[in-house]
């Protein structure tokens, strides 16, 4: 009898090769999605965050019939000067912290006596902790105080509350819906609450530069003397500018999203803003010193008379 003889064949070196230069095409071609496909739940969060907030402010105004002002200065803090705009050099609650008990984080509000007096210079292990709601999932960067974060003090936060359009200052005038020492009403927006920024985006780190982080607690000895750049925004500088110093860029809206930033309006919706909306300026790194006359401070102005319905 004959016997039938299998042979087995391998791969050969070459084919080998093919295959593998097959499956890593594939995988260069799928990764960008997927990435993709993971900013874009970040994305969503992010604006989730922001609307959670809107309803806290709109809860907030129902409760007490105005919005919280940008930080309150303690009366009587030694170390206040008195005056803007150096009113901001004492360690003093910030908006993020008076929304607390909208946001579902009464418990924290209660411990850090924010509604028995209780300065924040006596909480600052308080001020540590970890706010999920005012972090975005696109921003890695440290969750508690880092030193390179010139402006963040305690745990941070991505979101600043738009103080004016042009000043990087807090002054008596800012044209934004917020400020220190003082409580706005939705009826001082006269703009309208579709069409006026309340809220929007500071992130920590952006192409390589350090940014901006804020504080969710408040301004802890107001670095610089400006509590602005620890819980606000200004249109002073474009969004997602790195042309300037750290005091700049803290002014500035900014995100890791790519082309632009999430937003916040005084009627509670969520709006990604371009990088690439109008914005004057004579040239980098100049800032914005000159009068209210793009598209972009007209949406930070909340009685401007420069109606802008942009979406």
């Amino acid at each position: 009898m004959s016997s039938l003889r299998l042979s087995k064949r391998g791969f050969t070196l070459v084919e080998l090769l093919v295959v593998i230069a097959i499956i890593g095409v594939l995988i260069a071609l799928l990764l960008p999605a997927v990435q993709q496909a993971r900013e874009a739940a970040r994305r969503m969060q992010c604006s989730n965050n922001l609307k959670q907030i809107g309803l806290a402010l709109h809860n907030y105004h129902d409760t007490f019939n105005a919005l919280p002002p940008l930080a309150i200065t303690p009366i009587g803090d030694p170390d206040d000067p008195g005056d803007f705009p150096m009113a901001g050099a004492v360690e003093s609650w910030g908006w993020t912290a008076f929304l607390l008990p909208f946001i579902e984080e009464n418990n924290l509000y209660e411990t850090a006596g924010i509604a028995k007096g209780v300065q924040l210079g006596t909480q600052l292990t308080l001020a540590n902790t970890v706010v999920s709601g005012y972090r975005c999932p696109s921003d890695t960067g440290a969750a508690v105080d880092d030193p390179a974060q010139r402006f963040m003090n305690g745990a941070g936060s991505n979101y600043g509350a738009y103080n004016n359009s042009l000043s990087g200052n807090l002054t008596k005038t800012a044209d934004g819906g917020f400020n220190l020492n003082l409580s706005r009403k939705f009826r001082d927006v006269t703009d309208g609450l579709s069409n006026t920024l309340a809220i929007g985006e500071s992130c920590s780190r952006l192409n390589g530069q350090t940014m901006s982080l804020k504080s969710w607690a408040g301004c802890r000895e107001g670095k610089d003397g400006n509590c602005l750049d620890e819980v606000g925004l200004s249109g002073r500088w474009p969004i997602n500018d790195t042309t300037g110093n750290i005091d700049q860029k803290g002014e500035a809206l900014s995100s890791l999203h790519p082309g632009g930033a999430q937003t916040l309006r005084f009627d509670g919706s969520a709006h990604f803003l371009s990088e690439n909306i109008q914005f004057l300026r004579p040239a980098a790194p100049a800032n914005n010193s000159g009068s209210v006359d793009s598209l972009y401070e007209y949406l930070i102005a909340i009685n401007d008379g420069q109606v802008i319905a942009e979406n």
